[in-house]
């Protein structure tokens, strides 16, 4: 009977060892499986953050597109401007000349 009660006593304590074991075992699991469902909510973030990313640089491409459309348009403008100015200073020019011209006619 004594050695009954010894293989009991050691079946418990390998049973409570084991007991323990699997019971890690089942922690690292839900923790690792936690950290894949962490891993795949961060995954799907991601996702949703490059699709957004993307919306903004075609966004951004397209306002891009605009501006260089107003540039083009105001270098256009500006060379006109600056050639409307040069004929106006050369008119200007001109006028100054004819009315040194006229003061020197009166002055006779």
């Amino acid at each position: 009977m004594v050695n009954a009660i010894v293989a009991f006593v050691e079946a418990l304590r390998v049973n409570c060892q084991l007991s323990s074991k699997v019971g890690d075992a089942l922690a690292k699991l839900l923790h690792t499986r936690l950290d894949g469902d962490e891993l795949f909510n961060c995954c799907k973030c991601l996702q949703a953050e490059k699709i957004d990313l993307g919306g903004k640089v075609e966004s951004m491409a397209a306002e891009k597109d605009g501006l260089a459309k107003v540039i083009k348009e105001s270098e256009s403008w500006l060379e006109e401007s600056e050639l409307r100015a040069a004929k106006e200073r050369e008119a200007d020019r001109e006028l100054k000349e004819e009315l040194i011209f006229y003061k020197k006619e009166t002055m006779k």
